[in-house]
């Protein structure tokens, strides 16, 4: 393996805890930097600001064997000046139009500008790792220049969009599908190919116990191509949920058995199973603010996006059905007491952006409902969030005296969930709306809870 690159990384949330954690345990030296200093304190005193399986470990480790330090931005000009490469890896939020909001971005950028005009010997790689609309890449470099005033600097800016799925970001960074670098440059491609290659090459202790066979397939474009391939892929996963979602919608309508539909159509290799599952729709930090983005940019240039629309509106639905399926089964809503299962937007992770399960509980709260809810990793978080909704200590209590229940994430407990045990706690109409068509509809009606999933005939 022997990978030696004395790295960058500034942004020490999701993105760039993973990315500098991987690149730690590959050989490089990474320092990580952030502006918030309560956060970068924490990491010093090994705190994790998030949930994320394998993180902790790969990050102690590399702290422990030197490969990986934490800071705040007032040593931004020491690694400028001593790097081979700086990742941005800040957060691009969604601004009240829906399109993305560059400040962290630009205010990196020129201080890495400030930073080059002191003085370097050899030219700087700036990774672009958070997710920004097309263009952004010299808009990066313009920032940069303008940093830098008079002084005459020299780097190269590199585009290279992370696919991380919460739950599975060490995977996905160590393992990915693919990896993509958009560059004007071909030394800069080389450098990254470089830095890359044991990833590409599947060359790292890891890599090697699972015997793969295949090389890593590297995408070689321009800034603006690599910049669109993240809002297109984000873009497609999210239109193919809100399309097998209204296809449940017209399942329920006509009878049809949406599982049953999504297995047919998802063994046709065009189409393939994933993204298949019809539900209560898609949440987090990604898909909501990349489809809003995309949608911005488009109308920015005179075009209307009308399928990225439909797709959001299909969404939007999915979240409001919910609460129509709770009323045509409760009649009334006021004082009853339902229970979430679930609140992180998906398993595996402690998000609570964008998530469906605040949407429902605001909505029930504004209707004079008692909102309990149970999740093993999230809880804390939403307390903060919606101080209104009571916290269970297991899935059990939760569901104690609830009139209905809500499953909204997919944790393995609550797919597992004893739907004996469920109906003996529940009170009358012992309801349960599957969010996620995960449980057994036969198995909970016979034994006397009524069960309403999406698209199940």
């Amino acid at each position: 393996m022997a990978v030696e690159f004395d790295v960058g990384v500034v942004g020490s949330k999701y993105v760039g805890l993973a990315t500098g954690a991987c690149l730690a345990r590959l050989g490089c030296r990474v320092t990580c930097l952030d502006r918030d200093a309560q956060l970068i304190s924490d990491l010093q005193n090994g705190g994790m600001p998030i949930f994320e399986e394998g993180l902790q470990d790969l990050i102690f480790d590399g702290v422990r064997e030197g490969r990986l330090r934490f800071s705040g931005m007032e040593t931004l000009s020491e690694i400028v000046r001593y790097s081979d490469v700086v990742f941005i890896a800040v957060g691009t939020p969604q601004s009240v139009d829906g399109s993305a909001d560059l400040s962290n971005v630009a205010a990196v950028a020129r201080g890495i500008g400030q930073a080059l005009a002191e003085g370097r010997e050899e030219p700087l790689v700036v990774v672009n790792k958070s997710t920004v609309p097309v263009g952004v890449g010299d808009y990066v470099s313009d920032l940069i220049r303008q940093g830098a005033g008079d002084a005459e600097v020299d780097f190269r800016v590199v585009s290279n969009p992370e696919f991380l799925r919460e739950g599975s970001a060490v995977q996905d960074t160590l393992h990915p599908d693919r990896i993509v670098l958009g560059a004007e440059e071909p030394d800069s491609i080389e450098f990254m190919r470089r830095l890359y290659r044991p990833i590409i090459e599947r060359d790292f202790p890891e890599a090697v116990k699972l015997d793969y066979r295949d090389k890593v397939p590297v995408v070689t474009t321009d800034l603006a191509s690599a910049e669109m391939i993240k809002y297109a892929a984000n873009a497609f996963l999210a239109t193919k949920i809100s399309f097998i979602n209204e296809i449940s919608a017209i399942c329920e309508l006509t009878g049809a058995d949406v599982t049953n539909v999504a297995t047919g159509i998802g063994l046709d290799d065009r189409i393939g199973p994933r993204f298949l599952n019809a539900g209560i729709g898609w949440g987090g930090s990604c898909f909501p603010k990349d489809v809003n983005a995309l949608r911005a940019t488009a109308r920015e240039h005179g075009y209307e996006p009308n399928l990225l629309d439909a797709a959001v509106t299909v969404n939007d639905h999915q979240r409001e059905a919910v609460i129509q399926k709770l009323q045509h089964h409760l009649e009334t809503l006021d004082g009853k007491r339902v229970a979430l299962l679930g609140l992180a937007f998906k398993p595996g992770t402690d998000d609570l952006r964008e998530a469906p399960s605040l949407y429902l509980a605001e909505g029930l709260h504004t209707q004079n409902v008692h909102v309990t809810a149970y999740d093993p990793t999230a809880s804390t978080k939403a307390t903060k969030l919606a101080p209104y909704i009571q916290i269970a200590a297991t899935l059990y209590e939760a569901l104690t005296d609830a009139h209905a229940a809500v499953v909204v994430t997919e944790w393995p407990e609550i797919v597992d969930l004893d739907l004996k045990k469920a109906a003996t706690l529940m009170k009358e109409p012992r309801l349960i709306v599957d969010g996620r068509n995960a449980l057994d509809p036969v198995m909970a009606r016979k034994i006397g809870l009524l069960y309403e999933g999406f698209g199940r005939g």
